[in-house]
């Protein structure tokens, strides 16, 4: 675990904070639904990226398919269902499929937060 994960948790358990409560926001707002999977669109516009794609020849436009699961949590991520809520969403769809739900769920989560994708919000 990284040194700002370790402070992070540590500084939501003297809060008293539980994950569970916290709502997750998208900040990454270009993606596509096709097939019922969600792709993440990005545009190569820096001029650092400029130049990779000049030199391998690499599109202007990328993108990111997330599976069946990882679609499912990207289109409850609406500003307003708490993280429990999700995975109590996602059990009701997938059933024991997806265990253990929250230690998957939180970890997926993270993921896309430490990505830049999304942000999360105490529920109010």
């Amino acid at each position: 675990m990284s040194e700002e994960n370790l402070k992070e948790k540590s500084r939501a358990q003297a809060k008293g904070d539980n994950f569970l409560l916290y709502v997750p926001k998208k900040k990454h707002i270009e993606y596509e639904v096709r097939n019922h999977r969600v792709f993440l669109i990005f545009h190569h516009i820096k001029p650092v990226e400029k130049l990779l794609r000049w030199l391998v020849k690499k599109p202007y436009i990328s993108d990111v398919e997330l599976d069946e699961m990882g679609s499912e949590i990207w289109k409850l991520i609406d500003g307003n269902n708490s993280v429990y809520e999700i995975g109590q969403k996602l059990f009701e769809k997938f059933g024991k499929k997806c265990e253990p739900i929250y230690d998957r769920l939180i970890l997926y989560l993270r993921y896309l937060n430490k990505k830049g994708w999304i942000s999360f919000e105490k529920k109010k």
